[in-house]
């Protein structure tokens, strides 16, 4: 839980009420590799501080798998409109490593966002994050060439390559697998 409160206070100052609430409402959970947190279709009840692992959020569509980000430690992991709007999921969240993760149900969530103040800043925060990935993703699908694709996904997150398979970087760069392996071997 010393992760959980030391991501946020990076964020913005957590008071010790704060605190003390998200201590209360905080529950440890684990996930298996290639387990899920919310399955689309299932409304989300669950926001989630990634402490250990590696998640990706995903969606089908004509039998096929779009990968819409990752999610690496200590970060947050929530699908805004399901849990806030408690409407059904348009997304998977499925762990790629065993992950360990302190999770806070949407009532708790609300809880806090009523009772402390600077939990609406941190929620704010976390939305521009969120706000941000899909930008980086739309950057990366916008290029023509697989090949730039790939390169623009290595300069983003190198730090991911050897955690992340080929079909799920296919995935997320809308490229087929054997686009993402030819530009491995031509350019990295």
């Amino acid at each position: 839980m010393e992760k959980v409160i030391s991501f946020l206070n990076r964020l913005y100052p957590v008071s010790d009420l704060m605190e003390a609430a998200l201590r209360d409402a905080c529950r440890f959970t684990r996930k298996k590799k290639y387990e899920f947190l919310v399955f689309e279709g299932e409304v989300c009840r669950y926001a989630w501080y990634l402490q250990k692992g590696l998640v990706r959020c995903y969606y089908n569509v004509d039998d096929r798998e779009v990968t819409t980000w990752f999610m690496e430690e200590d970060n947050v992991i929530v699908l805004f409109k399901s849990l806030f709007g408690q409407k059904e999921s348009q997304y998977n969240i499925q762990a790629l490593e065993d992950c360990e993760l302190y999770g806070i149900r949407i009532e708790e969530i609300e809880h806090v966002l009523e009772a402390h103040p600077g939990a609406q800043h941190i929620r704010t925060i976390i939305a521009d994050r969120y706000s941000n990935l899909k930008d980086i993703r739309i950057r990366a699908t916008s290029m023509r060439d697989p090949n730039d694709r790939y390169a623009y996904f290595v300069r983003r997150f190198p730090h991911l390559l050897n955690r992340i398979n080929l079909e799920h970087i296919a995935s997320y760069l809308n490229i087929s697998k054997s686009s993402v392996a030819r530009a491995r071997r031509q350019k990295f």
